[in-house]
């Protein structure tokens, strides 16, 4: 999944939502969403979108910063299995 594809399916799922600040939060998720594709694999961007639409069904709309922490521990159990734990 292409970054800009997961930020799309994430406004539809979040169009209508405004952080506390009247702010749409979507598009403030794209650069994490750029990062990880780059990073990452396709698989770790769908994983991201699946956790970030779990939280958003749940009734919470995370601040990027809390994406960019989930973002980090995906990108971080990915380095896990592939280098023996190294980074």
């Amino acid at each position: 999944m292409q970054p800009e594809e997961a930020v799309k399916q994430i406004q539809c799922v979040t169009d209508a939502s405004l952080d506390q600040e009247g702010v749409r939060v979507a598009p403030m998720y794209r650069p994490t969403f750029r990062r990880v594709a780059a990073e990452g694999t396709g698989a770790d961007v769908s994983r991201l979108a699946d956790l970030l639409t779990g939280e958003i069904q749940a009734g919470n709309r995370p601040a990027p910063e809390k994406i960019d922490t989930l973002a980090a521990s995906i990108l971080r159990r990915r380095r896990a299995l592939t280098d023996g734990g190294r980074t």
